[in-house]
């Protein structure tokens, strides 16, 4: 498969170009605001790692249709649609000056385009259950909850996107889960797509992870996001009876459990906006309560991902073995919450659990250098 090599060596000199010329274009693409209630770095980096994912992704679409690839078409549907997402995120990294509202445009702009123009992304209209599947029969509701679903998932990777490796990772996790179910499936165009977006991410997360070189920007997280909602919804509605619906959500069961938190944190406890940004987000607490405060940031802060797999991994497990039943995969969700929420509490409380601390004392003795 060569489109997976060509996906990474683009993405991997993109990053290269981007960083090695950053001195050129400082003002425009770096972090400078060093403040933030949610910053944890302590250098201006470029926020435009999302750019090398993008211009990665769109030259794996044109080197298929250059070679005739059964897949090329599908590909770059995709690539039209996601366009719409990372010009919306882009926009906001190059001008700090783009309302939540407009970016959400942008990325309803894009499922429109999918869905009905490039007819890359079907709709949601199954979800296992009669009269569910009966309201969603419905096109103005099958959009609606599409729609919804695309952006909920888009913003909930940038939700995560905190620490160096923490996005990235969780969604190579998770692309490499729906491409190992996508061949399970037989469905090798979602194989293609999956891997090929796995690999433009790992290029970017070489140069994120542990140092923080480059940052994935609103640009790069909402595109991930958007590129993980995309397979999803693919897989689901192009094999209907043969995947339970919940499963892809098992799969994202972290950043949308992340999400729902802060939305209810912020709007039913702090009395805020949804949007206005804290510190009190899982991976934050992590930080704060799980490592030593003595410690340089940078060591701090690539030890928050490490850490974090503690979270992200055991949903994705029980997705993988039990995709096609819909009771395991219910279950595994309701878990999850239980899971995410006795870690959350007790961090909250300043009773970290004891596997956080054998991993952190484990991670500063075998990995100091990180």
């Amino acid at each position: 498969m060569w489109e997976l090599s060509l996906s990474f060596i683009v993405s991997l000199i993109m990053i290269k170009v981007i960083i090695y010329t950053s001195d050129i274009h400082a003002q425009v693409t770096l972090d400078h605001d060093l403040d933030g209630v949610q910053k944890m770095h302590e250098h201006a980096v470029p926020r435009i790692g999302g750019l090398a994912i993008f211009v990665s992704m769109a030259f794996t679409a044109l080197y298929g249709a250059n070679i005739g690839a059964a897949w090329a078409p599908f590909y770059a549907g995709l690539i039209t649609s996601l366009f719409f997402v990372f010009v919306g995120g882009l926009t906001e990294d190059l001008s700090k000056a783009v309302s939540p509202a407009i970016r959400m445009a942008f990325m309803a702009a894009a499922v429109v385009f999918a869905v009905f123009i490039s007819h890359t992304m079907p709709m949601v209209r199954h979800l296992a259950h009669d009269n569910l599947d009966l309201v969603l029969s419905v096109d103005v509701l099958a959009f609606a909850v599409t729609c919804f679903a695309v952006v909920g998932v888009a913003n909930s990777y940038n939700i995560v996107d905190g620490y160096n490796g923490l996005s990235s990772t969780s969604a190579m996790i998770n692309a490499l889960g729906l491409a190992y179910l996508s061949w399970c499936l037989g469905d090798m165009t979602l194989v293609i797509v999956a891997l090929s977006f796995t690999a433009a991410v790992f290029s970017f997360w070489v140069y994120n992870y542990p140092h923080g070189r480059i940052f994935l920007g609103d640009g790069g997280a909402y595109s991930i996001g958007f590129m993980i909602a995309f397979i999803s919804i693919n897989l689901v509605e192009r094999h209907v009876g043969q995947i339970s619906p919940y499963t892809v959500l098992l799969l994202a069961a972290y950043p949308i459990t992340e999400t729902v938190f802060t939305i209810i944190r912020r709007k039913f406890i702090h009395k805020t906006k949804a949007t206005q940004p804290d510190n009190l987000h899982l991976h934050q607490l992590v930080f704060d309560r799980c490592l030593p405060r003595n410690s340089p940031m940078i060591y701090r802060n690539a030890r928050v991902m490490p850490l974090m797999l503690t979270i992200i991994i055991p949903p994705n497990v029980i997705a993988l073995l039990g995709y096609k039943s819909n009771v395991i995969t219910l279950l595994g969700l309701l878990g999850y919450v239980l899971y995410y929420t006795y870690f959350y509490i007790r961090l909250v409380k300043f009773k970290t659990p004891k596997i956080l601390i054998f991993k952190a004392k484990l991670l500063t003795k075998k990995y100091p250098q990180i």
